[in-house]
């Protein structure tokens, strides 16, 4: 126990602020979905934008001092550096520097988007997009810190950095999960959308990040995290009173919503993780080949019958929260606990969703198979990062 409580101490401080920074920042997004679902639209200076807003400013005056000591005070402070109009600093640093950047020029932008169009009616929209960019480069500059930090630092001290470094790597799979949201609904879960884009996105940040670790069940590890921070979303959220502000009202809200229950990603990565173990195979086509196939298998058996279980009658309880995630604005029906055959646009129109067949998932499968190509050439440069 000593070992790892020295260990942990010997952790810089900014990688820890940085991380903080990460972890502020993802809260206060999910904490404001849910304030837009439960209360409305507020000000720009809302509760959970200040959250945001702590996180992104943590995170840019931590990586400016990083690089104005490295420039004016102690030029030999960080081994590897990166140039940038005369200022030196690690890469990790102008990553993060440049995402508090687009996350403090989002927010402008969005109360004039509110101000200008009204009421979100997508989580996608221009100034949301600028944020999430910013927000990512953020929280992937901190798995770049940490990473290059596990690079260099001893063997005996490496296990800590690892599991750091997982953590920063669950905060990208969140945040992925919260820009998916809209596509993530249990009824949508037997629609062709949903598997290509969690079987191609999931698939992609959950071999190129555990990969690059030396821990045993990585992507485990990863997606254990990223299950246990949802969960505690799902169940923390509701507990604190909110109620809506602003019309139209269908639905009687006295606290706040709940966030989707998250998708079951343990099941693929325990089994990826345990493929790992057994089979070492060299050729990148071959592996991508079969990780693209197990993944989009595995995924697509876990969450078809699952959404099941969800829209049934055993969902609508405390754990799995299918009864309290619905918006103040969607309307009472049984629609609420069915699979849903169209989606609908922000003027109400209906789209047509493609069902899951064998044709789909043969073209999944190959997207998926070409998004792990790329995640394993990813993961080998992340291997590398010592700057």
């Amino acid at each position: 126990m000593n070992n790892i409580l020295d260990q942990f101490k010997s952790i810089p401080n900014y990688c820890i602020l940085i991380l903080l920074s990460a972890t502020a920042i993802a809260v206060g997004i999910e904490w404001d979905i849910s304030w837009h679902e439960s209360i409305g639209r507020d000000t720009l200076w809302s509760p959970p934008h200040m959250v945001v807003y702590f996180g992104g400013i943590l995170c840019g005056l931590t990586c400016a001092w990083m690089v104005f000591q490295q420039t004016f005070f102690n030029p030999d402070k960080y081994i590897h550096h990166v140039k940038f109009w005369g200022f030196k600093g690690p890469l990790a640093c102008w990553i993060c520097i440049w995402g508090t950047i687009a996350m403090l020029t989002s927010a402008p932008f969005d109360n004039w988007w509110h101000n200008t169009y009204g009421l979100d009616v997508q989580i996608i929209s221009p100034p949301h997009i600028v944020l999430a960019m910013g927000i990512f480069a953020i929280i992937l500059g901190s798995v770049l810190l940490i990473l290059a930090e596990r690079n260099l630092v001893d063997d005996h001290r490496k296990r800590i950095f690892d599991f750091v470094y997982l953590y920063a790597a669950s905060l990208i799979l969140i945040q992925f999960c919260i820009v998916l949201t809209e596509y993530s609904f249990a009824n949508k879960q037997h629609s062709y959308e949903y598997y290509k884009f969690s079987a191609v996105i999931y698939g992609f940040i959950i071999i190129a990040f555990s990969q690059a670790s030396k821990m045993t069940f990585s992507a485990t590890v990863i997606t254990a995290l990223f299950f246990i921070h949802r969960l505690l979303v799902l169940w923390i959220l509701p507990l604190f009173e909110a109620e809506p502000l602003l019309g139209p009202i269908y639905r009687p809200i006295d606290h706040y919503v709940a966030p989707p229950f998250p998708p079951l990603l343990f099941i693929p990565a325990v089994i990826i993780d345990l493929y790992r173990k057994k089979i070492d195979i060299q050729n990148k086509i071959i592996k991508a080949i079969i990780l693209g196939i197990s993944f989009s298998s595995i995924i697509l058996l876990t969450q078809w019958f699952f959404s099941e279980f969800l829209l049934s009658e055993n969902g609508r309880n405390w754990i799995f929260g299918t009864d309290r995630n619905k918006p103040f604005w969607v309307p009472v029906g049984e629609f609420n606990y069915q699979f849903w055959d169209f989606d609908m646009t922000p003027y109400g129109h209906k789209i047509p969703m493609r069902p899951m067949n064998i044709l789909g998932f043969i073209t999944i499968t190959l997207y998926t198979t070409i998004s792990m190509y790329a995640a394993l050439h990813f993961s080998n440069w992340l291997k590398k990062v010592k700057r």
